[in-house]
């Protein structure tokens, strides 16, 4: 186990759940994405998720857990009341396995439009969201030479890289707010 302290970020959807592991030094130490199949519970994927967590705390020494909070705006008629309490609702599944993986330690939720104000991100008005993934997969890749995906047939970046991407995005400000001086973190 490395005993170097470590951010988590994490960006929760139904369908994929972006995981980033940042240490104090600002270098991405692990970027994934878990894929769910549409036909498992929450409760199966909130046990994917757990499983997932369970191995990153044998392998790193994590202080802090980052987890961007779920909208709770409609977004242009895409989104409906009954998407939005799904997601609420497996949002907080995964901030309880959060609590109960790093023997509580609670999830800080955090604003996607804050940590990206913070970052210096900015999307351009007008942007549409697939164009807004992009920006944010592009400024990632900028930052970290480490950060890779693979591209679509099309060119497109490869699902889950946004997912990806956006953890990241959540660790960085995790980190930022902390500081990057060891000495604020909570746990040693």
């Amino acid at each position: 186990m490395s005993y170097n302290p470590m951010i988590l970020g994490v960006d929760i959807s139904t369908s994929k759940i972006g995981i980033a592991v940042i240490d104090s030094n600002k270098k991405i130490v692990v970027s994934e994405v878990i894929k769910m199949k549409p036909e498992n519970t929450l409760e199966e994927k909130a046990k994917l998720f757990e499983n997932k967590l369970q191995k990153l705390k044998k392998y790193y020494f994590i202080t802090d857990i980052f987890v961007e909070e779920p909208f709770i705006a409609f977004g242009g008629g895409k989104t409906t009341a009954q998407t939005m309490a799904k997601l609420q609702r497996f949002n907080g599944m995964c901030s309880l396995v959060v609590y109960n993986v790093f023997q509580e330690v609670h999830a800080q939720m955090v604003n996607v439009r804050t940590a990206r104000n913070k970052l210096g991100i900015k999307i351009p008005k007008g942007v549409k969201d697939k164009d807004a993934k992009m920006v944010i997969i592009e400024w990632v890749q900028q930052k970290f030479e480490s950060f890779k995906y693979e591209q679509t047939a099309h060119g497109n970046p490869l699902p889950g890289t946004d997912d990806r991407a956006d953890a990241v995005v959540i660790a960085l400000y995790g980190l930022s707010i902390l500081g990057a001086d060891l000495h604020h973190f909570r746990h040693y």
